[in-house]
């Protein structure tokens, strides 16, 4: 059919092929990254025609995936951001290093000495004359 002067020509959303097991979602709906929300849901649809769910379920949930990721513009702002820069991989855990619990007598002992009555010879402070109220 082609299009008369009166009635536009109606592009697909779609500028490239399709990748369906790609990370970036732009590639699973075959856009480009400057594509508008019009588009994206243009080349969602056209895409869920194309891969119902009741004959490709994996190639649907990538697609649908990928278009979860689009759909709003927050989504799609922290999908930019993270295409542009993706997060840093998570390296090797280090180890944290195992506490010393072994048990010095010695040190005990300097805690005493310096933080408790071990060597105090005078204890006349700790006591106080008994006091009795007669009425």
């Amino acid at each position: 059919m082609t299009p008369t002067p009166e009635q536009p020509e109606r592009r697909s959303a779609l500028t490239r092929q399709p990748i369906l097991h790609s990370a970036d979602p732009y590639a699973v709906l075959g856009l480009d990254r400057r594509a508008t929300p019009a588009e994206i849901k243009r080349a969602y649809f056209e895409l869920v025609r194309q891969y119902s769910p009741e004959t490709n379920p994996e190639a649907f949930k990538q697609i649908r995936a990928a278009y979860e990721k689009l759909n709003s513009a927050e989504n799609k702002t922290e999908t930019d951001l993270f295409l542009f820069q993706p997060p840093s991989q998570l390296g090797a855990r280090k180890r944290r290093r195992k506490l010393d619990l072994d048990f010095y007598p010695q040190d005990i002992l300097w805690l005493l000495q310096n933080h408790g009555d071990l060597c105090r010879a005078n204890f006349d402070e700790d006591f106080r004359p008994i006091e009795v109220n007669r009425k």
